[in-house]
């Protein structure tokens, strides 16, 4: 009986481990095929241009994209597939629109609508080989394998709402925006970021 009860343990625990083996794997394919993404700052001569509003707006988008399923957040630029810039925040149409306008011509950039007082947090995306302007939106890159896309997050809740208990900050919303559209740029172009892999 205690011979029968010992095997019984031995076949209990390989299976247990055989599934977790398995479910490690699962993650590993899983994590494997999410698009690599480094978040960082501006960079200016090899320094981050940090301020406090700009790093605590980095954390903010950084949480939002950690919650997001098509992408893996890696801590070190080599290890990514695309690179992603928080450039700022502000308020308002007239300020976004100059902030806009002082960008190299080559970025991507699609038409905004937002109120006087919306906030909204603007990032670039650079993915290929983009040089320093993969983290310099007013830096032209020379690389005709080099893409730049700018994201801006509008916090576009009312202001009513906004001012409620217990809301989210608007900055917060701004960020789970801003991911959002991160979010659905990856997946339309994931065979594209795959490839880049080799």
């Amino acid at each position: 009986m205690l011979r029968l009860l010992g095997a019984s343990a031995i076949v209990v625990a390989f299976i247990a481990t055989g599934n977790a083996g398995t479910v490690g794997a699962a993650e590993q394919a899983q994590g494997a095929t999410r698009a690599a993404l480094f978040v960082t700052l501006p960079m200016t001569n090899g320094f981050a241009d940090a301020t406090d509003a700009l790093v605590e707006t980095k954390g903010f988008v950084h949480e939002a994209l950690d919650a997001a399923p098509t992408v893996r957040l890696v801590d070190h630029l080599q290890d990514s597939e695309a690179v992603l810039t928080v450039l700022g925040r502000g308020t308002g149409y007239v300020e976004l629109t100059a902030v806009l306008q002082g960008l190299d011509p080559g970025v991507v950039v699609s038409p905004v609508m937002l109120h006087a007082n919306e906030r909204y947090i603007e990032a670039m995306l650079a993915v290929g080989s983009c040089g320093e302007a993969a983290t310099s939106a007013t830096k032209e890159s020379k690389s005709p394998s080099c893409y730049r896309k700018i994201f801006v997050g509008l916090d576009d809740r009312d202001v009513r709402q906004a001012a409620k208990k217990g809301a989210p900050s608007s900055w917060t919303v701004c960020a789970d925006a801003l991911a959002r559209d991160v979010e659905a740029w990856v997946i339309q172009n994931a065979t594209s970021l795959l490839a880049l892999r080799g």
